[in-house]
């Protein structure tokens, strides 16, 4: 039920998760800042910074906790430590003294130095030792450094760490208290039971906690961890994040099923209810009917939005109850005023969002679609009205591209839709519904499936859970959307530095990815962008070659990132890559025969004399080899098995069957290493030579025809056990 750790004695914080009940160990240690509410987001980040900062400090003065707890609520930030030495071990620690020339005289006798140094470490002038050093050799004391008591070693701590919290946000008050992300109202702070003093912005550490500000805002002293749980447990306080969302979910999902419906599932709405409240008490609330009539996507974006509100549904088809439930920090709402302020709130919200879309479906799309020269896309690129046209562009080249003649006047009057919802009030309130709103109204108004699906999709996948859009048009329209935008910001040259990506051009290449991916589009992203760029005109600062530098080691970060989560190694990857990487579904079907085939020996084997071939031949002029010129028996049977595998090597490249290929390409190992073990390359006749290379060079051709093998990572003494 809480966050924590268990101390391994590694020197970093390991972690966290779910804590197991182990016996309490002595050096109890309870940290308790009480404050103003804190933003939901800070929580998480806020406690974890604090709990590894201090068990970081801890562990490099040897008093390492055995159990971590951390804990959160609005209100208050938690930390529990369990099994903390009672204090520091004795150290000795070596002080220097004077250089061994100076500490003597001419007969012998100390000197004032030697005598002088010797008092101050508080030992007798015998006891000190000489040590060596790159400046000499000096007399050095072994001085006893007596350990603290820990409490005092937390007094230190505790205050520069909280002090020291990267919020993303502070403020100061009061008398210029601060900077902190609030204002704080107490401190618990006890190591078995006793204070820890110290004080942190203007307040003093000490034994009084509190409950909740309005409900129990006496407070109360405590002695020890169980005193405080016990305490905030009579007042309904749940400190466990974890427990939180335990009893949160458990019982929204209950008043649902009593609703008759199923809780709509909302993962960051759910995360957002635990941070904002104390008591994990559910509201249940109502609204009038009638404003089922508007698309559930409206009703639960606007329940969401305004009121951190779940919805019900009745079934899979999406349909709603006229109901809602909610957190309302309170076990409960006797005289109802929580649940009537709720609905009052969410009545006039929905009246608002059924202003919005009635509004826009009197408008249309058509209507709308007009505004868009008032919506800028980018200073320098131009209105969403020049965008929608670059977009039915390059969604028609698209098509033709991939022969798609069926779906190329629905993805060309798709992508003129793409972004016509910007103008309208829906999006203009709720910008979370771009892209929904528009295929909502573009279904209303009785356009194909496929385009308002199209329409609708435009942004999936948002994230790496994500479904890619429904269907060839919606595919064609993302792919062209994300396309023109990486396109027209490279040619900028405003590429994403660190963690900052403004436009979101990470992301977009990353659909870009899924969608050629998971969509099976054999398509030259490439020269799909070329033709992005030439449709930007002169707007563009860089050349379509130069924007093609630029893109492609971005495209191929995504691409490795994308093949790394379906389970491929990184190796096999940029072996495919290097061998070409426009056309994404045949580069998959490359990394995968690749995966399928590295494990057998003779593949292992070829893979080994590849990385020989290239070492030999990477500064040879490329010539053709004469098979007449092969005299040595080992050159003529590697020739032989060339000559015989050479071609159905091609055939199966051609036919995409590389797996195949690769089989192939594996059965040339045991000819390949007879060359290896009988055959000098180097000879010394200049025309031998020369022929041999050539031939290792057909060969290096060959054998990287599906992907570069060289690159691909082999354990010699593997190679040799699954060979021998």
């Amino acid at each position: 039920m809480w966050r924590a750790v268990k101390s391994s004695g590694s020197r970093c914080w390991p972690g966290v998760r779910k804590r197991r009940r182990w016996p309490m160990s002595r050096g109890e240690v309870l940290l308790e800042v009480r404050s103003e509410e804190i933003p939901a987001r800070m929580l998480e980040p806020g406690v974890r910074e604090l709990a590894t900062r201090v068990f970081e400090e801890l562990m490099t003065r040897g008093l390492g906790p055995k159990e971590v707890e951390t804990g959160y609520t609005p209100r208050r930030l938690v930390l529990l430590l369990h099994g903390v030495p009672e204090r520091e071990a004795d150290r000795d620690e070596q002080v220097m003294g004077p250089p061994v020339r100076a500490a003597y005289g001419a007969d012998g006798s100390p000197t004032p130095a030697l005598l002088g140094f010797a008092k101050r470490c508080g030992v007798a002038a015998e006891e000190l030792s000489r040590v060596s050093t790159d400046k000499g050799e000096y007399l050095a004391a072994v001085k006893r450094i007596e350990g603290r008591a820990t409490p005092a070693v937390l007094a230190e701590i505790l205050p520069r760490v909280l002090a020291g919290i990267s919020w993303a946000k502070t403020m100061r008050w009061g008398s210029g208290e601060g900077p902190w992300v609030r204002p704080i109202h107490g401190i618990v702070a006890l190591f078995d039971g006793a204070v820890i003093p110290f004080d942190l912005l203007g307040i003093r550490s000490g034994n009084l906690s509190a409950g909740h500000p309005i409900l129990s805002p006496a407070p109360f002293p405590v002695d020890g961890v169980d005193a405080w749980r016990r305490e905030l447990a009579a007042r309904q306080i749940v400190v466990s994040p974890d427990e939180r969302r335990r009893i949160l979910l458990s019982t929204m999902q209950a008043r649902a099923e009593a609703l008759g419906g199923r809780l709509v599932d909302d993962p960051a709405l759910l995360d957002k209810l635990v941070a904002i409240c104390e008591i994990p008490g559910v509201m249940e609330g109502r609204f009038d009917e009638a404003f089922l009539e508007l698309p559930a996507e409206v009703l639960a974006t606007s329940l969401r939005d305004h009121q951190s509100a779940f919805t019900v549904e009745t079934g899979t088809d999406g349909r709603l109850v006229a109901g809602f439930l909610t957190v309302m920090d309170r076990a409960d709402d006797p005289k109802g005023r929580a649940r009537s302020g709720n609905e009052w709130v969410v009545a006039a919200r929905l009246a608002d969002a059924r202003f919005f879309y009635g509004e826009d479906r009197k408008a249309g799309l058509t209507h709308r679609a007009e505004q868009l020269h008032r919506l800028t896309f980018q200073e320098k690129l131009g209105s969403y009205a020049a965008k929608s046209e670059r977009l039915a562009a390059l969604a028609g080249a698209i098509c033709d591209r991939l022969g798609w003649e069926d779906e190329r006047e629905h993805a060309v009057a798709a992508a003129r839709l793409l972004k016509v919802d910007l103008a309208t009030e829906m999006v203009k309130e709720f910008t979370s519904l771009q892209g929904i709103m528009g295929g909502i109204y573009a279904r209303e108004e009785g356009h194909p499936e496929a385009l308002w699906q199209a329409v609708y999709d435009q942004y999936m996948p948002a994230s790496t859970e994500d479904r890619i859009p429904r269907g060839r048009v919606g595919q064609v329209a993302g792919l062209a959307d994300r396309i023109d935008t990486l396109v027209g910001i490279f040619g900028l040259g405003l590429l994403p530095t660190g963690s900052k990506d403004p436009f979101g051009l990470r992301r977009a290449a990353q659909g870009i990815v899924r969608i050629a991916l998971e969509g099976g589009l054999a398509l030259d992203l490439e020269a799909v962008a070329a033709e992005a760029a030439g449709l930007y005109g002169d707007r563009l600062k860089k050349t379509a070659a130069q924007i093609l530098d630029d893109l492609r080691p971005f495209l191929h970060d995504r691409i490795r990132f994308v093949l790394e989560r379906a389970g491929y190694a990184y190796d096999e990857i940029e072996a495919a890559l290097v061998a070409g990487s426009a056309d994404l579904p045949d580069l998959r079907a490359r990394v995968d025969a690749l995966h399928r085939v590295r494990a057998s020996a003779d593949f292992l084997s070829v893979v080994l004399a590849a990385k020989r071939i290239a070492n030999i031949t990477k500064d040879a002029e490329e010539k053709p080899f004469a098979e007449s010129l092969l005299a040595e028996p080992a050159e003529k049977a590697l020739g032989t098995a060339f000559a015989g595998l050479r071609t159905e090597v091609e055939e199966a490249a051609a036919a995409h069957d590389y797996e195949r290929c690769l089989h192939r390409i594996a059965a040339l190992a045991p000819a390949l290493d007879q060359f290896f073990v009988e055959v000098l390359v180097m000879a010394e006749d200049p025309a031998v030579r020369q022929n041999r290379i050539a031939l290792l060079q057909a060969i290096g051709r060959t054998v990287n025809r599906t992907a570069r093998i060289t690159e691909v990572v082999v354990d010699k003494a593997e190679a040799r056990a699954k060979a021998g």
